[in-house]
């Protein structure tokens, strides 16, 4: 990213509350819908955090992510940024629960319910196949719960 050094840094920290080192630093001005926030440098929008990284620390690497320690997309604290891959920003969403599973899933067919009822019925020795008809899915995912390779986040 190429910008004229004198001023880009204290047009974009304008836009910034800038706090304490552990606090977020919320972006002011505007946002996407996902809540990151925009900043226009020769007429094309960056993503704020993304500019205070650049801004802080110097370019971001070929092939890598700035992501959040705090999970706050409009934070533009350079002290809650990390560089990492897209699968390094998906795992931290995974492990920070970020992501939809079960019944959030925007594609979930079973709910929390269903599943408990799903391994009382497998408990009891019921077919796969008649149990996956029964809540209208293949028999595979009754088999991926069975194995716990799908909603084996759930407690029994």
């Amino acid at each position: 990213m190429t910008y004229p050094q004198f001023k880009v840094p204290k047009r974009f920290w304008s836009k910034v509350d800038v706090g304490e080192a552990d606090e977020c630093w919320e972006w002011q001005a505007g946002k996407t819908g996902g809540g990151y926030g925009g900043f226009c440098i020769h007429h094309k929008i960056w993503r704020a955090h993304r500019v205070a990284w650049v801004l802080t620390y110097g370019p971001i690497p070929k092939g890598l992510c700035v992501l959040h320690h705090c999970d706050n997309p409009s934070c533009c604290n350079p002290y809650h940024l990390f560089l990492g891959t897209r699968a390094d920003n998906s795992a931290d969403a995974v492990k920070k629960g970020r992501t939809a599973r079960g019944e959030r899933a925007s594609r979930a067919k079973l709910t929390e319910d269903d599943v408990h009822e799903i391994r009382a019925m497998l408990d009891s020795g019921e077919n796969l196949t008649d149990i996956a008809n029964e809540f209208g899915v293949h028999s595979t995912a009754i088999k991926a719960i069975k194995k716990g390779r799908s909603w084996g986040w759930l407690d029994v």
